[in-house]
């Protein structure tokens, strides 16, 4: 769906975000209003010293679908304000990859309110995130 990187319409950036090129996201599919879904793979290069996906990646793929997803919902940029993870299962490389799909609970002018789920291939629940996200000003200057 977004496989090469997009100049966004005011010039003012890449969508999807460049910070997220090294984890090779394909975002597979899209429904405005509800939801966005992409897929990465799993690299040993991810791994804790126990063997496993570093919890922070989890934060990262969360991250990679809740940032564009406020941008195609609310044609703006948008800011964190939280991000909570629940973490269920640990991922290897023997997962090989990981879905996630970014739900959208509630929009208003203002704010932007969406949860998460990260699935193995095999459908099992890996980690949920819930966010809050502020919309901000279109003619905010930097």
């Amino acid at each position: 769906m977004f496989k090469n990187m997009l100049q966004i319409a005011d010039g003012t950036g890449l969508f999807p975000p460049p910070a997220t090129k090294h984890l090779d996201i394909e975002y597979v599919e899209y429904k405005e209003g509800d939801f966005l879904k992409h897929k990465a793979p799993i690299r040993e290069s991810y791994y804790n010293p126990g063997g496993s996906v570093f919890g922070g990646y989890y934060g990262m793929f969360f991250d990679a679908a809740f940032g564009p997803f406020s941008f195609l919902e609310s044609q703006s940029y948008c800011a964190s304000l939280d991000m909570n993870i629940c973490f269920l299962q640990p991922l290897t490389v023997s997962d090989q990859e990981i879905f996630v799909t970014a739900n959208l609970l509630n929009k208003s002018k203002s704010f932007l309110i969406m949860d998460a789920k990260a699935h193995k291939p095999d459908g099992t629940l890996v980690a949920t995130a819930t966010t809050r996200m502020i919309v901000l000003d279109h003619a905010r200057k930097k």
